[in-house]
C-alpha cells in the first residue's frame, strides 16, 4: 500500500508542479485544482511573491524545500496559491520521512480545502497505520477521512495535459487507500457487509491485488460474517498466507494460517486439501471459476453419539467414567436411563491421586468439581459433591486447585445441561437456535451434565464405603461432538 500511496500522491505533486511552472509569470494565471470544482485560474500578481514561490517549489532537497515553503507561507499567509503550497509542503515532509510534520501540513491543507484529495489520502493512510496498532479512535478517524476522500476522488477534475488512462489510474490509486481504511473501520464495528464491499474494491485494483494489509482483512470480513462466506473467506485467507510467506514474515504467516485452518476445519472437517487451496490462491488474485471446497457432513449430535457409545460398550460397568457423564448429559433418554440404572445409589470416586478433580467452587458443605478432561480444561463443573459432614474451614479447597487424595460420593441425581453458545476464533459468542431433536432425544441438552453426589467424603478420613470404580477414568472417544444447533 505504501508504494502505491507514494506513487499516487507524488503523481498529484508532479501534475501540480508541471502546471505551476509552465510559463507562469508575474501577473499571469496559474492553474490550480480543487476536488469537486472545475480547475481554477490563479494569478500571482506580485513579482516578489511569484519568485519566492517558484524558488521554493523548485528546490530538490525535501528538507530545504519544506523550509522554503514554510518561509513563503509565513511571508505570504494569504497567497492565492496557498492550497498548492500546502500540498507541496505536505509532499516535502512526506519525502523527508517526517510523519508528524506531514500530518500537520495535511491538516492545515484541509482547513484551506476540506475536500483536497491528497490531504485526505495522506491522513487516511497515516491514521490507518495507527488503527493497525490497536488505536480504536484512529480506526474511526481513518474511516471518516476515507469516506470524504472517496467522494472527493469521484468528483475531482482531470488536470490539464493528463490522459484519461493516467487519470483513471490516479483515481484508482487513492481509492485503494480510502476503501482499505473504510473496510478496516467496518471490521472494527463488525459491519462485515460494508467491509467486504470496500476491501473487495481495494484489491480489485491490479496494483493492490497483492496487498496483505487488505487481503487478510477481507478474509476476516468473509469468515466472521453471520453467516460466514466460507468459500471466499478461505480463498483470501489462503492467499494471505502465501503473501505473508512471500514477504518473509514468518510470524504473520503462522498467525494467519492458524486463523485460516480454524475455519477450514470447521467447514471442511479436516486439514486435507488445504495445500491445494493455497496453491490455487497463489496463482490467482481472485477465486478462479469453479473454485470450491468440499463441506464436511454435520457431526453427530450428542444424542446420536450416545447411541454409538452404548453400542461400543454394552456392559455399562466397563464404560469409561467420562462416557458415563457424556451419556447422562447427551439428552438420549434410553441411553441415559441405562447408565443411571447402574450408577444410581452407588458410591462414585470422583477424584484420586491418579486423576485429580479440579475445584471450580467450594464451601464447607459442597464442592463443585470438574472431573473429566474436557471440563477440567474449560473449568466447568460437572459434579456437585455434597459433603456428609461440613469440612473444617482450613480444609475447604481453593477454586482452581486440584483435590488431594481420593474423594467419593453417592450418586443421587443428575441434570443434563443446555449447549453453550457457539464461539468463533475471535472469542465472540453468538446466539444459536436449537434444531428439532429426533424421537427419544430431549431438547436443549447436549451441553454436559451436573451429577449430584451426596454423602461426600475424603477416603481415609472415615471408614470407606464400597465404591463402583469405572474401568477407565477418561472417555472412550477422544473427540466427542459438541451439541449441534
Amino acid at each position: 500500500m505504501k508504494k502505491l500511496l507514494v506513487t499516487s500522491l507524488l503523481a498529484f505533486a508532479a501534475y501540480g508542479f508541471a502546471q505551476d511552472s509552465q510559463g507562469t509569470q508575474p501577473g499571469q494565471t496559474a492553474s490550480g485544482q480543487q476536488a469537486g470544482a472545475q480547475p481554477q485560474q490563479k494569478t500571482i500578481k506580485d513579482p516578489a511573491e511569484y519568485n519566492a514561490y517558484m524558488s521554493a517549489i523548485s528546490n530538490n532537497d525535501p528538507n530545504a524545500k519544506a523550509q522554503a515553503l514554510e518561509a513563503f507561507l509565513q511571508q505570504y499567509p494569504n497567497t492565492v496559491v496557498k492550497e498548492e503550497t500546502l500540498e507541496q509542503l505536505m509532499g516535502s515532509y512526506q519525502a523527508a520521512g517526517n510523519a508528524a510534520k506531514t500530518t500537520d501540513a495535511a491538516n492545515r491543507l484541509l482547513q484551506v480545502s476540506p475536500n483536497n484529495v491528497r490531504g485526505l489520502a495522506l491522513l487516511t493512510y497515516l491514521t490507518r497505520q495507527q488503527c493497525g496498532q490497536g488505536q480504536q479512535a484512529a480506526c474511526d478517524q481513518a474511516a471518516q477521512f476515507a469516506q470524504r476522500g472517496l467522494q472527493a476522488a469521484d468528483s475531482m477534475p482531470k488536470p490539464a495535459g493528463v490522459s484519461d488512462a493516467d487519470f483513471t489510474k490516479l483515481q484508482n490509486g487513492v481509492k485503494v487507500i480510502f476503501n482499505g481504511a473504510i473496510g478496516m473501520g467496518a471490521i472494527q464495528k463488525k459491519d462485515y457487509a460494508t467491509a467486504q464491499k470496500a476491501l473487495q474494491a481495494a484489491i480489485s485494483v491490479p496494483e493492490n491485488a497483492n496487498n496483505l494489509q487488505d487481503v487478510y482483512p477481507l478474509a476476516t470480513a468473509y469468515l466472521q460474517a453471520n453467516p460466514p462466506d466460507y468459500l471466499n473467506g478461505l480463498f483470501y485467507a489462503a492467499r494471505a498466507v502465501d503473501l505473508a510467506q512471500a514477504q518473509g514474515n514468518a510470524a504473520a504467516q503462522q498467525q494467519i494460517e492458524k486463523f485460516a485452518l480454524y475455519y477450514y476445519k470447521k467447514y471442511h472437517g479436516g486439514t486435507d486439501g488445504w495445500d491445494q487451496v493455497k496453491a490455487q490462491a497463489q496463482n490467482s488474485p481472485t477465486p478462479p471459476p469453479g473454485f470450491t471446497i468440499a463441506q464436511a457432513p454435520p457431526p453427530p449430535t450428542p444424542c446420536e453419539f450416545a447411541t454409538t457409545i452404548m453400542k461400543q460398550n454394552p456392559d455399562v460397568s466397563q464404560m469409561a467414567y467420562g462416557d458415563w457423564l457424556f451419556v447422562l448429559g447427551s439428552g438420549n433418554e434410553q441411553a441415559a436411563q441405562q447408565v443411571w440404572t447402574f450408577l444410581n445409589g452407588k458410591g462414585i470416586p470422583v477424584s484420586s491421586p491418579e486423576h485429580p478433580a479440579k475445584v471450580v467452587s467450594a464451601t464447607a458443605n459442597e464442592l463443585q468439581l470438574a472431573t473429566t478432561d474436557d471440563d477440567i480444561q474449560e473449568n466447568k463443573a460437572d459434579v456437585s459433591l455434597q459433603m456428609a459432614t461440613p469440612l473444617p474451614a482450613a480444609q475447604v479447597p481453593q477454586p482452581g486447585t486440584t483435590l488431594p487424595g481420593k474423594w467419593v460420593g453417592k450418586a443421587t441425581s443428575y441434570k443434563p445441561l443446555p449447549p453453550a453458545p457457539s464461539q468463533g476464533a475471535d472469542g465472540q459468542q453468538s446466539a444459536t437456535q436449537q434444531q428439532a431433536q429426533p424421537a427419544g432425544c430431549l431438547p436443549n441438552t447436549g451441553g454436559g451434565v451436573m451429577l449430584t453426589l451426596t454423602e461426600g467424603a475424603k477416603q481415609g478420613a472415615t471408614t470407606p464405603k464400597k465404591t463402583t470404580a469405572p474401568a477407565k477414568r477418561g472417555t472412550a472417544a477422544k473427540k466427542r461432538p459438541a451439541a449441534r444447533h
